[in-house]
């Protein structure tokens, strides 16, 4: 069984020790009630006039039964609110961006190789400025080392994904791409009490295993519709103008918060989250880019269907 998250164990003993009591009180008050008819002048529709028709034993068991699945309700309600889920049409699936329309301009600002000392911290604070939120992929070995930049990373609301421990471009077996990804992800939740779902490969190499090793686990393998392309051009102003002029509803910005001097990425960071706003963009996290294409797509089908044929008056 998975370990609870770290930062929430405390609660769910205590949910324990409440299940626990609450067992001694039914135990010991439950019988004494039914059989004084306390329950069976409850008002009718009560569930508990259900209990009293039955056998002390089986109302006992039944309160148990709603006790337990409230407790695995509790903790499935946890396991989403701290998980960087994927959308069933999108698990083991390579995506570069999501249809959506002028009605819905939505972008996903992504980062990728940190956490990285300086830089990573100068772009949380350009997106707080800004009101924005976004998606960083975090290489293990740097999350080793700076686990506290990435705490920061969630404590403002961003999502995270996974690149790998060591961000090898070359082939592996698939035992060494589990262990690069599996150890990231362990590490994630170890530093942070969130999963995720969500993998890039480094380079955007598709070919090397690492690739089919997370569809074959149900990661999105998140790539990208626009890329600023940091390793080639020191120019902020050029930086921005390979965003913009790719950018599209739906699109996927790739951008970096580590791996060596991104001077030129905090200087057009500013420029290109203004420049997109202008043209109407919001910015959202890539799960959240996934649910307007989910609520894009029922819309979408809504509008198409065909309308029922008016029933003439006095035809049955």
């Amino acid at each position: 069984m998975d370990e609870l998250n770290p930062f929430f164990s405390k609660s769910m003993v205590l949910l324990a020790a409440i299940t626990a009591i609450s067992t001694i009180i039914i135990g010991t008050f439950l019988p004494t009630l039914i059989l004084s008819g306390g329950i069976v002048e409850a008002n009718s529709n009560s569930p508990e006039i259900v209990l009293a028709s039955l056998g002390v034993q089986e109302a006992m068991t039944v309160r148990l039964e709603g006790f337990t699945k409230a407790i695995a309700q509790k903790q499935t309600d946890k396991e989403k609110r701290f998980t960087f889920a994927v959308t069933p049409e999108f698990q083991g699936k390579t995506l570069y961006e999501v249809a959506l329309d002028e009605s819905e301009k939505a972008i996903a600002l992504t980062f990728d190789d940190g956490p990285w000392p300086i830089y990573t911290e100068q772009v949380l604070d350009i997106l707080k400025e800004q009101d924005i939120k976004a998606t960083f992929f975090l290489i293990g070995q740097h999350l080793k080392h700076h686990p506290a930049i990435a705490q920061k990373v969630v404590e403002a609301g961003h999502a995270l994904g996974n690149h790998t421990w060591s961000h090898h471009y070359h082939n592996v077996p698939r035992e060494i791409a589990a262990q690069e990804i599996e150890d990231t992800n362990a590490l994630i939740y170890e530093t942070t009490g969130f999963k995720t779902h969500w993998f890039r490969p480094p380079g955007g190499v598709l070919t090397n295993g690492l690739n089919d090793y997370a569809h074959s686990q149900n990661y999105a393998v998140a790539m990208w519709s626009s890329d600023a392309r940091e390793s080639f051009f020191s120019s902020s102003g050029a930086l921005v103008n390979n965003v913009l002029n790719s950018a599209k509803p739906g699109g996927i910005v790739l951008l970096h918060d580590g791996g060596g001097d991104r001077t030129a990425t905090v200087q057009a960071l500013p420029i290109i989250i203004t420049k997109l706003k202008e043209r109407g963009y919001k910015f959202v996290t890539l799960p959240e880019l996934l649910e307007l294409y989910e609520q894009h797509q029922q819309t979408t089908i809504a509008e198409n269907a065909p309308n029922p044929t008016p029933v003439p008056d006095g035809i049955d």
